[in-house]
This record gives C-alpha cells, sequence and structure tokens, in this order.
C-alpha cells in the first residue's frame, strides 16, 4: 500500500466510518474521490457531447451540443455510473450547459418515463441562465403540450412525434391502443413544435445533455421505451446523450427472435440510435491497487503492510481477479464490518481473502460453514480419520476443493488454496491467526454461537467442577465424541463473566487431558492444536486488561502447581519473544500478560523442570507438544547433556515416528542447525537408515510423510521438495530415487 497515513479510529469511529452494504454500491459522485485519475477521460466525453464557443477575450460565451447520442458501455461494476456524475459535475460548472439526468430505474411506467424527461429538462434549463433559458423552457413546454403527454401511453407520443413506426411494432407487444385517447392537437403539430424548440436552444447559446444511466437494470421493455423515446420524441437538435448500458444486456431487451439472431437484430437496432459507443476499460492492477486503497482508507480501515508470503499471494489474486470498482467496494466493505467485529484477532489478509468469498460467492462461503473440519489444519480426530480413508491407497496427494466444497468453488480455487492450504502443495499454516486454524474460521464464520457449538450451560456445567478430577472426565468425555474443539471455540467468548473462583480447578484439569495417555504418537492426531487454542484463549484473555492479566497470572502458577508441561511453557515461549528474551532478532512487543522481569523470574524457575522432564522421558512420550522443549532452546538453556539424553532416547522407530511427528509434520519446518542443536543429526539419520533397509518404516501415510520431512531436514534438503516421495528409498538411498505412483 502507499505511504498514505490510515488512522486507526477507536470502535465507535470506526462504526460511523464502515459503510453500509447499500454505501458500498453507491458511484463515486466528485472528483475528489476518484481514485483512477479519469479526468481527461471525462474531458474526452465531454467534447464529443458539446461544443464551446470562445469570445475574443478567451472567454466563454456559448455552448452548443453536438447532438450525438454517445454510449458509455461496460459490464455492470465497471463504474459507468461513476463516469457519468463525473461529466455531470465537469458540465454543471457551466454556466451555459444544461444537464438532465433521467434514470429509467426509478419509473415504472412509460408514461411515467415520457414525462420525467420532459421534467429533467425543464429543471435542467432552469439551472441554467435564466433569461435565456426561459424561452427555451416555454418552448419545450409546447412541445410537451403539442404530443400531450399527460393520459396518453408513450406509444402514442412516438406515433404523434414522428415515430417512423417505431410504435407500431411495439403497440401490440405493450397493450391495445390507446388511440382514442389522443386529444386533438393544437394548431401546431409535435413536428413544427420540435422545430421551434430547435430554434430557441440554437438562439439561447445553450447546450443541452441528457444523462442516463442504468439502462441495463430495467425490464425488456423498459429498454425499449428509454430507446424509442430518444429515437423519437427526444430526436431535438440541440440535444446530447450519454447513455450508460451493457452492451449485451441492452442488444438482447431489443433483439428479436432467439439467441444469436435476438443479439444481432438487437445491435442493429442499437446502431440505429447511438453515434458511437465508448468502452470502459477493465481495470489494470495499478487500477485496483489504487481502489483497494481508496475503498480501505475511506472505510478507516488499516490494512498493514504484507510481511508472510502467504499475505502478499493472497493480495496479488485479489488484485488479479478483481474486475469493477463495484467489486472493489464490496470487497472492502465486507473487509471493513469483519475486521471491527473480530478486533483484530485474525490475519487481516486471511478475512480480505474471505471478504471476496463473501461478496462474489456466498455459496461457496455457505460450504465452507457446513464442512469447516474438511478445510481447516487442525481438525478433530473424527475429520483426521476420514482424511485417511478418503485418501487409503490412492495416489493423491490431497482431496480437491471441489470433491470438498463442490463445483462452484471451482472458479474460485486459488483464493481457497491460499486461505486453506491443506489444499494446496505446501501446507505451511502453522500460524496462529490465520482461517486454517479451526478456531479461527469459526469465529470469522460465525461471529458468535455456530449451530451445533457447545451452549452455554454446557460450558458453565464444566466450569463449575467442584475437583480436578472431575472436571478431568468431562473433558475426557468431550475429546472420546471430539467435542473439545467446540468447547474450545466457545470458550474465549464466555470466560470474561465466568467465576475466577474455578480457575485452579478449570485450567489445571484442561491441561492434563491434553496428555498423550500411551506412549508414543501412532497416527495422526489433534492434541497439539487443542494444546494450542488453550494457550492462545489464555494470551488473548490476559492481554485485555489489567484484571484480567492478574487473573491469567494466577491460572498460570496453578498449572506449575499442577505440574502442566503443555500450556505452561506455550505462555512462557510467547512471553521470551514479545520481550525479545531470545536468541531471534525482534523488536519488542507491547503485547504481554507477564512483565520482562516476571519472564525472566518464570524462566529460572521452570527450566528445572523442562530439563528434568526431558531427561526423563516424559517430554517425548507424553507431551503432544514441543514448546517444553523450545522454550529451553530459545532461552540458551539447551545443555549437551540434554541433546545427548534426547538423542539416546531415540532408539526405537516409535520413538523416532514420534520426535519427527512433533517437530516437523506438516506445517512445521525446523532449519538444519535447530535440529542439529536439539540431536546428533548423524547418529538419528544412521539409526534411520537402518530401520527403512530392516522395513521397519510406517505404514500409515502421514506418518511416513513426518519421517521423510525428518530425514530431509537432518540431510539439509528441503521438506516440501521430498514429499511424495518413496520414504523406504528416500531414506534408504539418500536422495529422491523415484516418486510414488
Amino acid at each position: 500500500m502507499s505511504d498514505r497515513p490510515v488512522q486507526n479510529p477507536t470502535l465507535t469511529e470506526h462504526a460511523a466510518a464502515t459503510y453500509s452494504a447499500a454505501n458500498q454500491d453507491r458511484a463515486i459522485e466528485r472528483s475528489d474521490e476518484d481514485a483512477l485519475d479519469r479526468g481527461t477521460f471525462v474531458e474526452s466525453i465531454i467534447r464529443a457531447l458539446v461544443h464551446t464557443d470562445i469570445g475574443m477575450h478567451g472567454r466563454e460565451t456559448g455552448c452548443r451540443s453536438t447532438g450525438f447520442v454517445i454510449g458509455l458501455t461496460g459490464e455492470w461494476g465497471l463504474g459507468k455510473s461513476s463516469v457519468l456524475n463525473l461529466v455531470n459535475e465537469k458540465l454543471s460548472n457551466s454556466k451555459n450547459v444544461a444537464v438532465a439526468v433521467v434514470n429509467p430505474w426509478l419509473f415504472k411506467t412509460r408514461d411515467d418515463l415520457l414525462t420525467a424527461y420532459f421534467n429533467a429538462l425543464r429543471n435542467a434549463l432552469g439551472k441554467t441562465l435564466s433569461d435565456r433559458a426561459r424561452g427555451v423552457q416555454e418552448q419545450l413546454e409546447k412541445y410537451k403540450g403539442a404530443i400531450g403527454i399527460g393520459g396518453f401511453s408513450i406509444a402514442a407520443a412516438i406515433d404523434i412525434a414522428g415515430g417512423n413506426g417505431a410504435a407500431s411494432t411495439s403497440w401490440n407487444l405493450w397493450g391495445k391502443p390507446a388511440v382514442e385517447k389522443i386529444k386533438k392537437p393544437d394548431p401546431k403539430s409535435p413536428d413544427e413544435e420540435r422545430k421551434a424548440l430547435e430554434t430557441k436552444i440554437k438562439e439561447a447559446k445553450i447546450a443541452v445533455v441528457v444523462l442516463i444511466d442504468e439502462l441495463d437494470r430495467v425490464e425488456d421493455d423498459e429498454v425499449r421505451a428509454v430507446a424509442q423515446m430518444i429515437k423519437a420524441v427526444g430526436d431535438i437538435k440541440g440535444i446530447s446523450y450519454l447513455v450508460a448500458y451493457d452492451p449485451k444486456r441492452v442488444s438482447q431487451a431489443l433483439g428479436r427472435g432467439n439467441g444469436n439472431e435476438r443479439q444481432a437484430s438487437g445491435e442493429a437496432y442499437l446502431e440505429k440510435i447511438v453515434q458511437f459507443s465508448i468502452p470502459l476499460r477493465p481495470l489494470f492492477e495499478e487500477d485496483t491497487r489504487a481502489l483497494l486503497e481508496a475503498a480501505l482508507y475511506e472505510n478507516g480501515v488499516d490494512l498493514p503492510v504484507a510481511e508472510a508470503d502467504y499475505q502478499a499471494a493472497i493480495l496479488d489474486e485479489l488484485i488479479r481477479v478483481a474486475r469493477t470498482p463495484r467489486e472493489i467496494k464490496r470487497l472492502v466493505g465486507a473487509f471493513a464490518v469483519l475486521e471491527q467485529m473480530l478486533g483484530g484477532e485474525v490475519c487481516p489478509y486471511d478475512v480480505l481473502g474471505y471478504s471476496w468469498l463473501v461478496a462474489k460467492a456466498p455459496g461457496v462461503r455457505d460450504a465452507i460453514a457446513k464442512n469447516l473440519e474438511a478445510v481447516v489444519h487442525d481438525p478433530g480426530e473424527r475429520e483426521l480419520a476420514r482424511r485417511m480413508r478418503a485418501l487409503g491407497n490412492s495416489d493423491k496427494k490431497q482431496e480437491t476443493v471441489t470433491e470438498l466444497l463442490g463445483e462452484a468453488a471451482k472458479e474460485h480455487e486459488p483464493i481457497l488454496k491460499l486461505l486453506f492450504p491443506r489444499f494446496g502443495e505446501r501446507d505451511d499454516t502453522n500460524v496462529g491467526n490465520r482461517i486454517a486454524k479451526r478456531r479461527n474460521l469459526v469465529r470469522l464464520l460465525y461471529l458468535g454461537s455456530p449451530p451445533g457449538m457447545l451452549s452455554r450451560s454446557e460450558v458453565e456445567r464444566i466450569w463449575r467442577s467442584d475437583r480436578i478430577d472431575s472436571a478431568l472426565e468431562k473433558f475426557l468425555a468431550l475429546i472420546s465424541t471430539d467435542r473439545l474443539a467446540q468447547f474450545l471455540d466457545r470458550l474465549p467468548d464466555l470466560l470474561p463473566n465466568l467465576d475466577k473462583e474455578y480457575d485452579g480447578i478449570f485450567w489445571p484439569a484442561l491441561a492434563r487431558c491434553l496428555v498423550r495417555k500411551h506412549d508414543w504418537i501412532t497416527k495422526q492426531e489433534s492434541l497439539e492444536s487443542l494444546a494450542e487454542d488453550v494457550g492462545e484463549t489464555l494470551w488473548n484473555f490476559g492481554r485485555r486488561t489489567q484484571t484480567d492479566a492478574r487473573r491469567v497470572r494466577s491460572i498460570f502458577e496453578c498449572l506449575i502447581s499442577d505440574g502442566d508441561l503443555i500450556v505452561a511453557p506455550w505462555l512462557l515461549r510467547k512471553h521470551l519473544f514479545a520481550h525479545n528474551l531470545t536468541a531471534h532478532t525482534s523488536a519488542d512487543s507491547s503485547e504481554f500478560v507477564f512483565s520482562k522481569e516476571e519472564t525472566i523470574a518464570y524462566m529460572h524457575h521452570e527450566s528445572k523442570r523442562y530439563s528434568h522432564a526431558l531427561l526423563s522421558g516424559t517430554l517425548l512420550r507424553n507431551i503432544p507438544n514441543t514448546e517444553a522443549i523450545y522454550t529451553l532452546i530459545n532461552a540458551g538453556l539447551w545443555s549437551k547433556d540434554l541433546k545427548s539424553s534426547l538423542t539416546e532416547q531415540l532408539n526405537t522407530i516409535d520413538a523416532i515416528i514420534t520426535f519427527a511427528a512433533l517437530t516437523v509434520r506438516p506445517g512445521y519446518i525446523v532449519s538444519k542447525e535447530t535440529m542439529d542443536e536439539l540431536i546428533d543429526s548423524e547418529i538419528l539419520l544412521e539409526r534411520l537408515v537402518k530401520f527403512a533397509n530392516d522395513g521397519l518404516l510406517p505404514d500409515d501415510n502421514w506418518l511416513s510423510n513426518c519421517i521423510v520431512r525428518l530425514v530431509a531436514t537432518l540431510r539439509g534438503h528441503d521438506p516440501h521438495f521430498v514429499r511424495g516421495y518413496n520414504s523406504t528409498e528416500y531414506i534408504a538411498v539418500g536422495i529422491p530415487a523415484s516418486k510414488s505412483q
């Protein structure tokens, strides 16, 4: 985005700045709103409509209409109304131009349309030089009276005005003849009054321009009514027309017959009315970027600079697919509303991409809502099992977008792959605020409680458990029915109002239920993702107010006292980075719960506990995440003894599979340098080659993929590059020898 400063308004200011859906679809009305710099284009159109007379001293002495009927053409939403408004603004600055605006969308009958046409001309003339325009106004009324508008149909008016047979073909189409209603004309015929009107306009040195918008949004017979009005009643020398429409839609409305015949006949009829058309050009990339920036600014929304590759890719894809200014306005309108409601908790680029689906593909959005477990990176156990069954022994690496979301999703496949990388080749979604995380997608989809989510009473029933064992039993029941993720989705909204008296029971029980009840990882599991959701809930809650921060400190102490090795390390490691206490270069963050001094003190205390858990084998066997291990590494407390112990523990294929699933499963990448710091890579690689030669590698596709990714990391290869290679051959031979077909 540009360097244009964007304020960060308060919630009240933001709400006031956020456009409604109706406002988002409005065309711009002034040149200072024009983000596409269409001034030169507008000037060119005006020259085709109006000629200006310049006197001896370079002053404007009068204007003349060219008399052309010009078509401003383009698909719906491309900005035709905006251009008409800019033309109107520019012409209205001249005292010698009368601009009449007619919108057929506002009139339901053909007689109303013709009446509105004359009223618009009269009002426009009244805004010009009054003395010269008064005579034109009087003659306009005579012409109107000669036609006899009151009580007559437009077909009759066209016949009187000399429609050259135009009314005869439409007469039977639009209704029974009303010839009997036509009163006897005034002494002068409509033809004579029209010529007198033309003379008056010429003498007044006034240019009259009629702008007709939204012709492509009315019914077919109304399109014909406007066309015939211009051709017959409005065929007046001294009046120019600028008509905005979608040429395909209008040609279909004017044509006869079916298919290509209808289109061809409609185009031929249109050529008789419109002298020449000016097509609006499609948006170029720089246009789309300018419109996006302008819309964000107008809505009071700040889109931060893209820092990750996926963020830049989402923005580039939206710029590629957006074709009209209206699409940009609707996109940003949805984005502004969602960003305000989400409070910055979800990646704004993901929200922007999702907003495109809301605006352009609501059916796809509904399909995502119905199948959210199928698209996220961290589904429940049942969905994990379903995915494995779906792939089975097939050669497919992933299910496709259309298989899960239907054929309508195919058109939007590129943006869906960026939002939900499980559909792509590289499932790099291990970012806590992405909508590929289940809890973030739930929050974005429903902005509240979705169907099937646990009720408040169910959450409160577990919350009020009087013993840790009792609460743990309830949590284990949720895990067995694959409902713990739903519970955690509901918890953040209710937590501020839940009695803190139960914190000392609830949180230790929740942490205990995440401990693996058996040694080793034997299949793809969701415990790590659930643990991250618990950590995120406490992290976000503690940063709300000082009172909430004190409450989270108390919860942290309870977790430590209960011996937690899952959630407490997650929170502590988060603070190491927040306070720049790691070897990684990063700016100090203002977002934290514990102070820097508290974090250092906790680290000193907890390091001994984490080291003991590693040496005893607990971290490898039963803990579903690596937060305790990486807390020691990030704090610079990983010792030779810890490295040696972990290497020694990796002496069976089950232990190595577990280590691989914990450190380098899909979505996680560890550098070779970090891996060398963790363990003795050469020893582990030697063991893996032996296990591969002995045929001891897992049959499970997901576990096999984890092993291949581990070997690739140990060898300094890109884990993505070797994906899909035969695991036994790759590990044993040492090079990507062949792909599984």
